[in-house]
């Protein structure tokens, strides 16, 4: 890389609008990102520097982006679609969209990367709306269709079109989560219409326990049980009790995915539900079309180490128009309690969950029965 750094060409007037429109919604950073043309980019990139590349770019180079931790993008084009490789601290993804012109990284792709980059969105997602940007607009993408597929890390490919798991009913209501079966037995009889088991155990004969009491005291009620992570041994009790186990669904997080037997999910009848934390990874999951997405952390949240900063309700409110046409189930997660639920289901989503708000009542009947006059229940 030569010394003599130039500036990738930017559409300034359409960054600075964009900061402008959307820098309350989402907040904005307190320092500049910056775009380069591989070949004019400076000898030492920093944290803040995006280098893009018309094509693939060699390994020991790849390597000394990745210790200046800059990011690198590298487009190709395969026929009508560019074909993007996002490498940056927080991983790889590969992603294809189609290519509205001629041009890879055009004025207007690189301001509206810049400034989504700004408004603290990580680069893989930055890239999905820069792509989805529709040129000469102002507003903000939520045409599924001009969103990118995910081709690394794809849970189905790109062309392949998936069968879809059974559905949930939009709304899913009050959604407890709780990590014992204990838990469950308590909830059921005070009517939360959906409850999901998150024990955490490494213990297999542990953890079949606990799945079979939850979905014993879930059995025969109103009330929708998922099983968090555990998806082999909820699928062999559920076949074991030829369908009518008391489970509902399957809960797995991104990391999950991979290891998951999606065909033997599908199988079984059982609903999937998947937690995601941003665009990529909601593109990424629509393609297997689960039951639901829950969408979050909206709010900080201390029950579990997140992925990410809390979204917030401006990014909750993009992820909802985006995705509720793709999977009308969604679910608010992350930080919801008494007092936020109102923002969120203002959204227009049918569920929200909730942990401590429940875990933590001291009156726990009168906890769950304020939860559910949220939601005109």
């Amino acid at each position: 890389m030569t010394r003599h750094a130039v500036h990738a060409a930017s559409d300034g007037p359409l960054r600075q609008a964009v900061l402008e429109h959307y820098g309350e919604t989402f907040g904005l950073s307190d320092h500049p990102w910056q775009a380069w043309r591989l070949a004019d980019a400076p000898a030492t990139p920093g944290v803040h520097d995006v280098l893009l590349s018309d094509g693939e770019v060699d390994a020991d180079l790849i390597a000394r982006i990745a210790t200046a931790g800059a990011t690198l993008i590298e487009t190709d084009r395969e026929g009508g679609q560019w074909i993007d490789t996002v490498r940056s601290p927080m991983g790889t993804w590969v992603l294809s969209s189609r290519a509205d012109d001629d041009h890879a990284h055009s004025p207007a792709f690189v301001a509206v990367l810049l400034a989504c980059l700004s408004l603290h969105f990580p680069a893989h997602d930055a890239l999905c709306l820069a792509r989805a940007w529709r040129p000469g607009s102002a507003e903000w993408p939520s045409e599924f269709e001009r969103f990118p597929r995910v081709r690394h890390a794809a849970l189905v490919a790109p062309e392949a079109a998936a069968q879809a798991f059974a559905p949930c009913p939009p709304a899913l209501g009050l959604y407890a989560v709780v990590p014992t079966a204990e838990w469950i037995e308590r909830l059921v009889p005070l009517g939360v219409p959906t409850v999901q088991l998150r024990f955490k155990s490494d213990d297999p004969a542990a953890v079949r326990a606990e799945i079979a009491r939850a979905a014993q005291a879930a059995k025969g009620s109103q009330s929708r049980l998922f099983i968090n992570d555990h998806w082999q041994a909820a699928v062999e009790l559920h076949a074991a009790a030829g369908g009518d186990s008391g489970i509902y669904g399957i809960h797995l997080g991104q990391e999950d995915l991979d290891d998951a037997d999606l065909d033997a999910l599908r199988a079984s009848g059982l609903r999937l539900g998947v937690s995601t934390h941003g665009y990529a990874e909601m593109l990424r999951v629509a393609a297997i079309r689960p039951s639901y997405l829950a969408l979050g952390a909206i709010f900080p949240t201390t029950t579990k180490v997140m992925p990410t900063a809390p979204q917030g309700m401006g990014r909750f409110r993009a992820y909802a128009k985006l995705m509720q046409p793709v999977i009308p189930a969604l679910v608010g997660i992350g930080g919801v309690n008494a007092s936020n639920m109102g923002q969120v289901l203002a959204v227009g989503v049918g569920s929200a969950a909730v942990v401590r708000a429940v875990t933590e009542a001291v009156d726990l009947t009168a906890a769950v029965g304020e939860l559910k006059a949220l939601f005109g229940v």
